[in-house]
């Protein structure tokens, strides 16, 4: 298997949620050279990183969409309430179950989203990377 492929298992694995030492174990580590397995160590870490980022980002689009929930349902709230007071002004509370909403999709549309690690960590120009 070229180191190509195991890194490729690796990652995968990786963004199965297995720690590092379950990915030592179920690659075949030990017919690569002393460089490669350097290499391939660091790239392990590099994708559980990257899987922990990725979790963390998931979580944040689950927090909007509750909070959405909570725009929604306050609402809703407003709404039976003008409604059982007789009153007219159903503005504020259809505004607030629209906004809820929106919220709700924009987190769902970005949850569903798969996340690259580019996109969670965008690699920045630096003085540093001239050469």
């Amino acid at each position: 298997m070229d180191f190509d492929k195991i890194a490729i298992k690796c990652r995968q694995l990786a963004y199965e949620g297995k720690d590092y030492e379950a990915i030592i174990k179920e690659v075949s580590y030990d017919a690569l050279s002393q460089n490669q397995q350097k290499e391939l160590r660091s790239l392990i870490n590099d994708f559980i990183v990257q899987y922990d980022l990725a979790e963390q980002t998931k979580g944040k689009y689950i927090t909007q969409m509750m909070l959405g929930g909570v725009a929604l349902l306050l609402g809703i709230f407003i709404l039976l309430f003008t409604y059982f007071r007789k009153e007219s002004s159903y503005g504020i509370g259809l505004a607030a179950c629209l906004i809820g909403l929106y919220v709700i999709k924009k987190g769902y549309d970005q949850y569903k989203q798969p996340i690259d690690y580019h996109h969670i960590a965008p690699e920045k120009e630096s003085k540093f990377h001239r050469y």
